[in-house]
């Protein structure tokens, strides 16, 4: 099936990593058509597989195809639609190409010929089509809505154990997905703090798995993965010894300390960063990842087994940027 992506836009490359990730989690993704913000891949990859994992969209459709503005009233008064119980029609015009197009006039043209070979129904249709107008007008039949509003109610600071530092769910889900090698892969974070890649991984029905050199951090996490129904096999272990969960894991996916000397127990950055890799390749299993957030790419040694298959900055507030890296084990 071919897939159309309707790209969240708040950052010009983690949305479509993503987007791509979930696709090949279950098998091949070609990337098809790229038009300021909605992407199309052709994957046998089944829809329910991956739907419910989606962070950087906004809508997922089935794509139909990408063509002229001019022919959009012939590819509709075309369309069969005759096991159709009622449908409606959504256009929606790219940033750079309002002015160029009237959505409303678009939509009444659409609707004119669809409503000749279909009942109409704007709150509760059976099918719904999206169009996208880029530089083509890209047709869809919807597949969902991606519920984000879940996300902002997983903000740590609504959980009862939190942190002003711990990473927005949004990003904690994207990061795990552009990782992810396997729908129901076994994940470890081994600096798990107040629990937000943990919890996203649970929801995600993964094997999780978490530790951390604070025994603090340890009961803060189950405390608020407890508030939402969720588990995972926690340990207190200094970064060296996740051996001792006597596993080896398909993704590593962790936000470690950034340098404060509190939070890194008084080790310098590049050591610990540096003691971490090592421990990551002992304990990945072929071809494992790691989905790791950095200050600066530079604090890791990727000579230790590792190479680069994804690197994004993303910019948290005015004095710091996170780099979203992912590794794979070679």
């Amino acid at each position: 099936m071919n897939y159309m992506f309707e790209l969240s836009g708040e950052h010009p490359d983690l949305p479509i990593w993503e987007a791509e990730a979930l696709l090949t989690c279950t098998g091949k993704a070609k990337l098809l058509r790229r038009d300021y913000n909605l992407a199309v891949f052709s994957s046998g990859a089944e829809a329910s597989d991956f739907q419910g994992r989606i962070a950087m969209s906004h809508f997922l459709s089935e794509h139909l195809d990408s063509i002229e503005v001019k022919d959009l009233v012939p590819f509709f008064d075309n369309l069969d639609l005759a096991n159709a119980e009622s449908v409606a029609v959504k256009v929606k015009i790219a940033e750079p190409m309002k002015g160029k197009y009237d959505p409303v006039e678009l939509t009444k043209m659409i609707g004119e010929v669809v409503s000749e070979n279909a009942k109409i129904n704007l709150d509760h249709p059976a099918v719904k089509f999206r169009v996208i107008v880029g530089e083509k007008a890209h047709i869809g039949k919807e597949i969902v809505e991606i519920d984000r509003t879940q996300y902002e109610k997983r903000k740590n600071r609504f959980l009862p154990f939190n942190s002003p530092i711990s990473i927005h769910p949004r990003l904690a889900r994207a990061l795990i997905n552009m990782t992810a090698n396997s729908r129901n892969c076994r994940i470890l974070d081994p600096f798990c703090g107040t629990g937000t890649l943990l919890i996203e991984s649970a929801l995600m029905g993964m094997d999780v798995h978490g530790s951390d050199l604070s025994e603090k951090m340890i009961e803060g996490s189950r405390t608020n993965l407890k508030q939402l129904g969720l588990t995972a096999d926690l340990k207190k272990l200094d970064v060296a010894e996740i051996s001792k969960f006597n596993k080896k894991f398909d993704c590593i996916v962790t936000d470690p300390p950034y340098g404060r000397s509190s939070s890194t127990n008084n080790e310098p950055i590049e050591e610990l960063y540096s003691r971490a890799l090592k421990s990551f390749a002992r304990n990945l299993t072929e071809n494992g990842r790691v989905g790791i957030i950095v200050p600066d790419q530079k604090v890791l040694d990727f000579e230790d087994g590792f190479k680069i298959i994804r690197n994004a900055s993303v910019r948290a507030h005015r004095s710091l940027v996170r780099n979203f890296i992912v590794l794979e084990k070679v």
